[in-house]
Order: C-alpha cells, then structure tokens, then sequence
C-alpha cells in the first residue's frame, strides 16, 4: 500500500490547522490591541483617501465606550472631509455622479491630479476624564453646513446628504461645525 497520499493529506490538515490556529490567534490579538485604544489620551492622524477614512474610522471608533454606535459618525464625517472637502465635489455634482454611476472613478481620477494629490485630512482623538474628543479638519473652503445638520424634507428621497444629521443624532452627545465648515468636532460622553 502507497502511503504517500495519506502523507501528503495528514501534512495539508496539519497546515491548514496550523494556519487556523494562527489566523484565530492574529484575530484574538486584534481585538486585545483594539481594546487598548481605551488607554488613548491623545493622537493625531492623517488620511487622504475615502478607503483610508474609512479604516481609519473603524479604528478610531474603537477608542469609544460603544464603538458601533460612533463608526457610523466618524465614517460620514471622515469621508466627507475627504470628498466634499479636500476634493472639492458639490452636493450637485455628487448627485450627478452618482446617478451616472461614475462617483468612485471621479474619486479615483481627482486623486491623482496634481491640486489634490497632496492634500491631507486630518483625525485628532482626545480623551479627558469625562469626554472622547474627535476633530476632523480638511484642507478645503468649507461649506454652507447648517442645512445638513437635519434631515431635509427636501432632500429625504436623494441618494447622499444625511450622514452629517445622522452623525450627528446617532453617534455623537455633541457635534458642532466650526469656522467656515472644514473643521468638525463631535465628542461622546464617557462613564
């Protein structure tokens, strides 16, 4: 009898447990080092894509006493620096966009050109005794921003427009705009 197939079937369930193992073990890890941004006082961050806002938001949330309740928050407002701040795209030209299914290579092509390439937005947490502190700025003009602090009627059937009023409800004791609007401070309350 050739044991060689049964060899060769014992080392590939010996790895793929292995691999399990270690997969399950990184997981558990991640989650350890997740809960350690409880210990976070201060940090800063900077991104410049949509993707990196939105890890970085994933991330960052974690540093909340309910992090499923701030990511939605932190995402809208983090992505909004990146593509109504930094890149400069209207209300209507989102809407345009999105109904030409062409937002994300719009995205994609503003990023390479040289005007925006080099902008930056920028996270900053800060945690004091009874708040977690987060401060989003973008290197934008800013933007008319009371009309989105509530869900608009007349813009309640539009694709985009109510993740700063939903943040803003949901995921945050305090939100508030500053200066011309590329600035935006939202704190949640700790135990």
């Amino acid at each position: 009898m050739d044991l060689k197939p049964l060899i060769t079937l014992l080392a590939i369930v010996n790895a793929a447990t292995r691999d399990y193992r270690s997969r399950r073990e990184l997981e558990a890890k991640v989650g350890r080092q997740a809960s350690m941004l409880s210990c976070l006082v201060a940090g800063r961050f900077e991104f410049r894509t949509t993707d990196e806002a939105l890890s970085l938001a994933t991330l960052a949330a974690n540093a909340a006493p309910d992090p499923a309740r701030v990511v939605l928050g932190l995402s809208e407002l983090m992505v909004n620096a990146v593509e109504h701040g930094n890149l400069g795209i209207g209300y209507q030209q989102k809407t345009r966009l999105l109904d030409q299914g062409m937002f994300r290579d719009e995205i994609g092509r503003l990023l390479t050109l040289p005007e925006f390439s080099a902008k930056r937005a920028a996270l900053e947490l800060r945690r004091d005794a009874h708040e977690l502190s987060f401060v989003i700025r973008d290197a934008g003009s800013g933007f008319d921003w009371q009309d989105y602090l509530e869900i608009s009627p007349e813009r309640a059937f539009d694709t985009h427009g109510r993740g700063i009023a939903m943040s803003r409800m949901v995921s945050f004791d305090r939100m508030e705009y500053r200066g011309t609007g590329n600035e935006v401070y939202a704190a949640v309350d700790l135990p």
